[in-house]
């Protein structure tokens, strides 16, 4: 899937069974994401977010290949620059952007499938101060490279895995201080179809996300 574009200020990105995502509480962070909104799109063709509907989980076929694709609901609670009296002098407040320079991933799954501890992913991504979870939204997978190696070696048939992943972001406030946003969390049902005789053919924006098998029917012989 081709990534999704930059969307008023950016889109930064991907999670099935009877839990649903949530938000840690962390509302003094200074960034903070939410909800992770509904997909439209085929495989290979657009992919857009609906900015009027969000999900709880999700699914992924693992032989589509891709890994989960998520947009994800950003706002930053630093307000936008304004001119305050301290005293009787004029001073600026507020105003910084936060720079994302980092994604943390952990993982719950059920069984345990020896997936890593702690992953991180690099990202460059500016959030800009003011910015509102309107129409602002980070695009994101739901597991790291190594995350999804280990899914790949060992994800049963289906119904497979229920994996939940934690993830948040690090980065800077202005230009030296040290930030971090709250954890949100996502569960995504993971199982691999057998597709060897069969085409792929199905997937909410990437072949095997949000259906039941990734394959279609075997083709016919004329």
């Amino acid at each position: 899937m081709e990534p999704m574009s930059m969307k008023r200020l950016m889109m930064v990105a991907a999670l099935a069974v009877a839990q649903s995502g949530c938000v840690s509480a962390q509302e003094d962070a200074p960034v903070v994401f939410s909800n992770v909104l509904a997909l439209s799109g085929s495989p290979g063709g657009s992919c857009a977010p609906d900015t009027a509907k969000f999900i709880s989980q999700g699914s992924l076929d693992l032989a589509g290949g891709g890994n989960y694709q998520m947009a994800v609901r950003v706002r930053s609670t630093i307000p936008v620059a304004r001119t305050v009296l301290v005293g009787e002098t004029p001073t600026l407040v507020g105003g910084e952007s936060v720079t994302l320079t980092e994604f943390v991933y952990r993982y719950e799954a059920s069984p345990d499938l020896g997936l890593p501890e702690e992953e991180r992913v690099a990202t460059n991504a500016v959030v800009p101060a003011g910015t509102t979870s309107d129409n602002s939204y980070v695009p994101l997978t739901a597991f790291g490279p190594l995350a999804l190696e280990k899914l790949r070696a060992a994800a049963p048939a289906y119904p497979g895995v229920s994996v939940i992943s934690y993830i948040k972001a690090r980065g800077r406030l202005g230009s030296t201080s040290n930030a971090e946003s709250n954890e949100f969390s996502f569960p995504v049902q993971v199982f691999a179809s057998d597709c060897e005789s069969k085409p792929l053919t199905a997937g909410i924006c990437n072949f095997g996300q949000d259906v039941r098998s990734a394959c279609g029917p075997a083709p016919t012989t004329p």
